[in-house]
């Protein structure tokens, strides 16, 4: 039982970071990957300001494009709501220790 608490742990954890850092790597991907300019044929008609490497730039994407930006707020509260309950979770199960536990106490 205790392999299954440890791998659900670890997988609220993964889902988090990829949740978070794929949502930091849009910007360079549609700064470097999207037109400046409107592409009506496309569907790419909706302005956003994004960051690159070398710069910022207003990018045109489509609707579904855009829905991380909308709903940007729910997306960083499922990051952190994931990343609490696995920390909860631990607190309860004691699967993942401490780096200090286990380690012999100093003698002075």
């Amino acid at each position: 039982m205790r392999a299954f608490w440890k791998t659900i742990i670890v997988t609220l954890v993964a889902v988090a970071f990829t949740l978070f850092f794929a949502f930091i790597a849009l910007d360079p991907y549609y700064y470097s990957s999207r037109p400046r300019e409107p592409h009506p044929e496309s569907g790419r008609i909706y302005s956003k300001r994004v960051k690159g490497t070398t710069g910022v730039a207003d990018v045109y994407l489509t609707r579904v494009e855009k829905l991380p930006y909308d709903y940007v707020e729910w997306i960083l509260g499922a990051y952190g709501a994931l990343f609490i309950t696995a920390w909860l979770l631990n607190q309860r199960w004691k699967v993942i220790k401490d780096r200090g536990e286990g380690l012999p106490k100093k003698l002075s």
